[in-house]
């Protein structure tokens, strides 16, 4: 059995299936390797349980997103496909993943929406980062408490806090999500037909992207919602 991945990271995305942290936050986590932090992804489950592909091929696709991006790694926590629960046993791993990365910033889904397993991973990240603290929590590794907690929106939307500008990243980002060649429009495919699998898929992407940018006045931007309230200790950065 090989020895679990303990390499630290500044930035930890954490998504319920392969495609949801590049479909959600590839470019800002693009722009902030530029800007020269080190990023690890995180899937909780292998997308098993989806109407299209199955676990081996979404391994592959993973692995080709990965090497688009080049972020320091990905791994899979496994926890099972439609059944993501904020349980003792499922936090004890995702704690477990925090201490042993150590990142500054987590990201995440957005605690409402249409899939259960977005919801679900929501709640169980949110509740890990805080346990994650705590020195008698029973989980391996030193206790780690990150900084901040983002959080993404995939199919419903909240009122966004928190914009960046990703338009330098943006083809990147889209070829990364375009790996996952299995979830997405394949005229030659006989699987079920899927929100991400119909031709606008991407059109309605960029559009999101667009309006969110023409907000702050950039091509295009991804969205996040922060819980916190955040010091700001020389107002002149908010002009940066």
């Amino acid at each position: 059995m090989s020895e679990p991945n303990t390499q630290v990271v500044d930035v930890l995305a954490i998504g319920a299936h392969p495609d949801d942290v590049e479909l959600s936050c590839a470019g800002t986590l693009l722009r902030m390797q530029a800007q020269g932090a080190k990023i690890g992804m995180v899937d909780m489950t292998r997308g098993e349980s989806g109407s299209r592909g199955n676990a081996e091929i979404r391994a592959v696709e993973a692995q080709n997103a990965l090497k688009i991006l080049g972020f320091e790694f990905r791994e899979i926590l496994d926890v099972g496909d439609l059944q993501i629960q904020d349980t003792h046993d499922r936090r004890v791993k995702v704690v477990e993943c925090i201490r042993r990365h150590k990142p500054k910033l987590v990201l995440t889904h957005w605690w409402r929406d249409k899939h259960p397993d977005h919801e679900g991973t929501s709640e169980l990240v949110k509740h890990s980062m805080f346990v994650a603290g705590a020195a008698n929590f029973p989980a391996k590794y030193e206790p780690h408490n990150p900084k901040r907690l983002l959080y993404w929106p995939s199919t419903w939307m909240m009122e966004p806090n928190v914009f960046v500008d990703v338009t330098d990243y943006w083809e990147k980002k889209l070829e990364a999500a375009r790996a996952h060649k299995s979830q997405f429009f394949d005229p030659n495919s006989s699987d079920p037909m899927t929100v991400l699998s119909q031709p606008v898929f991407f059109e309605r992407l960029e559009m999101r992207a667009r309006y969110f940018g023409d907000q702050v006045g950039v091509k295009f931007a991804e969205v996040f919602y922060m819980r916190e309230p955040v010091l700001v200790k020389d107002p002149m950065t908010l002009w940066a």
